[in-house]
């Protein structure tokens, strides 16, 4: 009984948030401004929403750099001291709105239509910036969602987003990566504890399929980078060549981008 449930739930919540998004009502998915179709933003919000998805990155610590800054490798001025162990970021915009609204809608709200969306703007973005196939992800993990949190919620969000980006680019989602503890938010710690909230938290099940194995890590957002750090510790351990971050937003000082952003 439970295999045959655990076969139809992924078909069951993705109905019923469907069947949700049809029953919200016609509002930008940022602002809320009214007559805007379900999962859209409205003209002001999208302007916002491409001028973030614009703006340069370090590839390394996903932190906004300066349009004339050449983008390296090796990082910026902004990375740790101490590199994380996740090779490269793959994000859309930082922590900002419309960004920001959207995310908390996905998080606490039922937005099937617009995370879908998302995941499929990531999706083309790591498909265009791949280097070559040794880089190529192979696998996509979602960074886990303890069961508890996951009980109250009533859905993983972090899971919903990477099937939304193994769609795109037509890989599988993985599940071995769990979270063993059901460690406090990050956002309400401060950073000098960020590092100890995370340390093994995370463990691996059946890990024989990551041995030599390039994964893409998903989550919505990273700040300091280290719970997608300890997530890609821990799936090295097991095996993994090589582990690619993949996220929504970096969460940064609004002075790196606001002058570029105001319309």
């Amino acid at each position: 009984m439970r295999g045959r449930l655990g076969r139809v739930w992924p078909a069951l919540t993705a109905g019923a948030g469907a069947l949700g998004d049809l029953l919200l009502p016609r509002t930008c998915a940022a602002c809320e401004n009214p007559d805007v179709p379900v999962g859209r933003l409205c003209e002001s919000c999208s302007v916002r929403m491409l001028s973030l998805v614009s703006l340069s990155y370090c590839p390394r610590c996903g932190t906004t750099i300066g349009p004339h800054i050449p983008v390296s490798e090796d990082g910026c001025s902004g990375c740790p001291a101490t590199l994380p162990r996740f090779a490269r970021v793959f994000r859309l915009g930082p922590y900002s709105h419309p960004l920001r609204s959207v995310i908390r809608e996905l998080k606490y709200h039922r937005r099937d239509t617009m995370r879908q969306r998302l995941g499929q703007m990531l999706g083309q973005l790591v498909a265009a910036e791949i280097d070559d196939d040794q880089t190529a992800p192979q696998l996509i993990m979602p960074t886990p969602m303890h069961w508890r949190r996951r009980l109250v919620r009533g859905w993983d969000h972090a899971r919903a987003l990477a099937g939304a980006i193994a769609r795109e680019l037509r890989l599988p989602v993985g599940n071995e990566l769990v979270r063993l503890r059901n460690t406090p938010q990050q956002a309400r710690l401060p950073r000098s504890r960020r590092i100890e909230n995370v340390r093994g938290a995370f463990a691996v099940r059946k890990g024989d399929g990551l041995v030599g194995a390039s994964i893409l890590l998903v989550d919505d957002v990273t700040t300091t980078g280290a719970t997608a750090n300890e997530a890609a510790r821990t799936l090295l351990q097991a095996g993994a060549a090589r582990v690619t971050l993949a996220v929504v937003a970096k969460s940064e000082p609004p002075t790196a981008y606001a002058r570029r952003t105001s319309v």
